[in-house]
């Protein structure tokens, strides 16, 4: 899970990112916005809307030549695109002319212009959106700029404009990828591109539920739906807990159910309040279950469709079938190469919630320096995680505030986890075109903590911390974090963060309790052999403390990260401290004991 808040678009089936967030500081606290944050998936995470019309301005240079001599065709494009989302919902889009003013992209910053122009964008790869928010006291967050950029090389055709900027616009005006298939704006990570050119149901009732309706219209919404409804592990055979859903119309029109149905036999509805014939006047609400009763080993999935007078709304489900009641292995925790020692020096932190692993390798660049990459694993069999590996860029650990928006990253290669059993794997690797395979297995230092997914995981009544943990600021210091592996009363952390220069760096403590929700611990920064030597000799790592760690819990979702670290040369000290909690990036994430 790349911390910087940057999530996957651009061509279908492209796994790289269409769209980036930054913030731009104020000093109105963030409140809540009164708008729902959980069915439809935003750029900000909380709903961010425009408080007022987009303005946005065209700049013609480097179109590509196909257009050299119809710019007008191109902005009567963009304008029609845009107008789809006009029609569906409250959003205003309003067209103000030509620029020469060239749109920004990460290292840029709000300029106050709204613009769509011609260049590679440093994400995405037919287009990206670039957005700026901040808050706005009461009324939660507000976009403050949008920039998009669509690539020439790729964008050579109006129908492929289309399918790129109708795509675009979603994001500009605030929407994130949809967590369902077959959408407008689905999108990885959750769902796959479609290069659809018109909005679904989902994609209008998105919109609707950041701006409401067109004016003058009335129309019923379900805004506060689950995003998914998560079972975790289910025994094949037993029928699950019944999981409730409440229903209700947070439009300002009545809306009438046609029923609430699931497509395939491994989930049903159980208990339900919203049959055919329902009527909801806004505010008011009905309740169904949903069980899992599965079949089969493995990962299951299918939607549960409520199916409206304002056209289907579907909710993913999703439970893990496992074999007598067991819990499906998880693979989470810290791991080194077979044997334990031979390789001591290098190592990997997983974190492991559902069918994906966030996976932060920790290692050496060429020059020996502290290197640390990164990878989303999906799943793509019973045993095996693949995921693509990048190295990232960023504000210097010491800044203040942790600036988000300076956090670049590039593809340096992909990776592939297989596992054996839940303590013997390998991970095989193609970094900046050098091939390799290591064997892997976990690193044991005390008793061995039990990891479960999902299920009635309740983080904060934890006891046992270990986990990827992220500032409680959330995207306002997205891009770096913290792995702890926890066994017994030692907590080995792996901090990933960026040295003076930006370039990645990573420290790491052997943390001892020292009372209830207490550890302390030495800092030590290491270098030694690049990633690719073989072989790979510890003899050459060294260790040189620079600094303390303490890390108190409140509870076990909540805990302050302090610490004093002298780097540099000569030294320069630094002290602070940082509000932390779990990075949960499948609910309802996972817990261990």
């Amino acid at each position: 899970m790349l911390a910087t808040a940057v999530w996957c678009g651009g061509a279908a089936g492209a796994e790289v990112p269409d769209f980036a967030l930054n913030m731009v500081p104020n000093s109105g606290p963030v409140q809540p916005s009164g708008h729902a944050v959980s069915k439809y998936k935003y750029t900000f995470g909380a709903p961010a809307r425009w408080q007022g019309p987009l303005h946005w301005r065209y700049n013609h240079a480097n179109a590509p030549s196909s257009f050299s001599s119809s710019k007008d065709a191109v902005v009567a494009q963009l304008i029609a695109d845009s107008s789809k989302w006009t029609a569906a919902c409250g959003v205003q889009i309003v067209y103000d002319g030509e620029t020469s003013v060239a749109p920004n992209n990460l290292g840029g910053g709000a300029d106050g212009f709204n613009v769509i122009g011609w260049g590679k964008p440093d994400i995405g790869i037919s287009g990206a959106t670039y957005s700026w928010y901040q808050s706005n006291g009461a009324n939660g967050l507000a976009l403050v700029d949008s920039d998009m950029i669509l690539d020439p090389k790729y964008v050579t055709t109006l129908a492929q404009m289309t399918m790129t900027v109708s795509h675009e616009w979603g994001h500009a005006i605030g929407l994130a990828h949809s967590n369902v298939e077959r959408t407008l704006m689905s999108g990885s990570p959750d769902s796959a591109y479609t290069n659809y050119t018109e909005l679904t149901a989902d994609d209008v009732n998105g919109c609707r539920c950041l701006y409401g309706p067109p004016p003058g219209q009335q129309a019923g919404n379900f805004c506060s739906l689950p995003d998914a409804v998560e079972f975790g592990s289910v025994g094949v055979g037993v029928t699950s807990a019944e999981s409730e859903v409440t229903v209700e119309n947070s439009g300002n029109g009545a809306m009438q159910i046609a029923g609430v149905a699931i497509g395939g036999s491994e989930f049903a509805v159980g208990t339900n309040q919203c049959g055919p014939g329902t009527t909801l006047a806004p505010g008011t609400s009905c309740r169904f279950g949903v069980v899992a009763r599965l079949a089969r080993i493995g990962d299951r999935t299918d939607e549960v469709t409520i199916s409206t007078s304002e056209g289907p709304f579907r909710i993913p489900l999703d439970a893990s079938g496992v074999a007598g009641g067991q819990p499906a292995p998880n693979y989470e925790g810290a791991w080194v190469n077979t044997p334990a020692g031979s390789e001591s020096g290098w190592g990997l932190t997983l974190s492991h919630q559902g069918d994906v692993i966030f996976a932060t390798w920790f290692t050496y660049d060429e020059n020996g320096k502290a290197w640390w990459l990164s990878m989303t694993a999906n799943k793509v069999s019973e045993n095996a995680f693949v995921g693509t590996l990048y190295e990232t860029h960023g504000s210097p650990f010491n800044s203040v505030p942790f600036d988000s928006k300076a956090v670049s990253y590039s593809v340096v290669g992909t990776a592939t986890l297989v596992f054996n059993s839940e303590s013997d794997g390998t991970i095989s690797y193609l970094v900046n075109g050098i091939a390799q395979v290591k064997r892997i297995e976990r690193m044991a230092f005390a008793k061995l903590p039990v990891c479960t997914f999902g299920g009635n995981v309740n983080a904060t009544a934890a006891t046992n911390y270990q986990d990827v943990w992220w500032s409680s600021a959330g995207a306002g210091e997205a891009g770096w974090g913290t792995i702890l592996t926890h066994q017994g009363d030692i907590i080995f952390a792996s901090w990933y963060t960026y040295d003076f220069d930006g370039t990645p760096l990573w420290l790491s403590a052997t943390a001892i309790k020292r009372a209830t929700g207490i550890y302390e611990g030495t800092l030590i920064r290491t270098t030694g052999p690049a990633f690719s030597a073989v072989p790979f000799d510890p003899a050459k790592v060294v260790r040189t403390p620079v600094g303390t760690l303490t890390l108190t819990f409140g509870d076990g979702n909540h805990a302050t990260f302090a610490y004093t670290v002298a780097l540099g040369t000569p030294p320069v000290a630094v002290t602070q401290s940082k509000q932390i909690t779990r990075l949960v990036y499948r609910a309802p994430g996972t817990v261990c004991q």
